[in-house]
This record gives C-alpha cells, sequence and structure tokens, in this order.
C-alpha cells in the first residue's frame, strides 16, 4: 500500500479524504497514481494544473514522474498563494 498523506488547507478542503491508503498492483509514477485514482484526487488537479503542489516520496522531495510503490508515503502539500498560512510546513509527520 502506498499511503498518501495531504496537508495545506486549500487542499484538505479540495478532498473527500486527506489520508488515504491505496494498493499498486505494480509500481507507478505519482502523476499516473493521482490519474488512476479520479475518486480520491480529483480535487487536486486544479492545483496540479497550477503548478502549486509539493511532493514528497519518503521524505524526499520528488516530482510527478518520480516512481512509487507499495510501502512507500506520498506527502502532497500546497505551494501556492501565501506559503506561510497554507500548509508549508510539509515535514510534519
Amino acid at each position: 500500500m502506498v499511503k498518501v498523506l495531504i496537508f495545506g488547507l486549500a487542499l484538505r478542503e479540495a478532498v473527500e479524504d486527506p489520508e488515504v491508503e491505496i494498493t499498486l498492483e505494480n509500481a507507478s509514477t505519482i502523476r499516473q497514481l493521482l490519474e488512476d485514482f479520479p475518486h480520491h484526487f480529483e480535487g487536486l488537479m486544479p492545483f496540479l494544473q497550477a503548478n502549486e503542489l509539493m511532493l514528497t516520496i519518503n521524505q524526499k522531495i520528488s516530482t510527478l514522474d518520480a516512481p512509487v510503490k507499495n510501502g512507500d508515503t506520498l506527502k502532497i502539500t500546497h505551494q501556492g498563494g501565501d506559503h506561510h498560512a497554507d500548509g508549508a510546513m510539509w515535514q510534519n509527520p
């Protein structure tokens, strides 16, 4: 399972559940994971298109093309607008 944690008020309001676990059948990329599970992540797409997401896999800053596999923890944080007020504390567990 990939554990997905979503931080930042704007993102948390855009999704139904800010913490989900998804089992992948094969290794994937972050982009593919977000696209393959639209019922979880469609609310994030406007932020993705505006390039306002910070992505980390296992506490390492990543890109949309980074590989993700079962056992990984993916953190998604909003990095648009007022960074100080909206989830820039992405390093929090």
